[in-house]
């Protein structure tokens, strides 16, 4: 598979393997990924260790990020995004 722009190589053990079905309709078997889902859906990676509360400067940053997508408070991707300093 040939590394996309943005996404930087990947790496062919990383790749999710398909599930494959065979569909009633005929003998052609068929390759089904697994969806990926919200953020909030997912949980937390264990390799991040225990939360780790934000502070004054990341939230305020938070805070900027939702008023300029006119929320009035920020959500959890604003938070994340302040977190990792993007």
């Amino acid at each position: 598979m040939l590394a996309s722009r943005g996404m930087g190589a990947i790496n062919k053990d990383k790749i999710p393997k398909p599930k494959v079905i065979k569909k009633r309709d005929g003998n052609y078997p068929v390759e089904v990924f697994k969806e990926g889902g919200e953020v909030w859906d997912k949980p937390r990676p264990k390799g991040l260790g225990k939360p780790k509360k934000l502070s004054s400067d990341k939230k305020s940053k938070a805070k900027a990020m939702a008023k300029a997508a006119g929320r009035p408070y920020p959500n959890l991707v604003d938070n994340m995004r302040a977190a990792k300093g993007k």
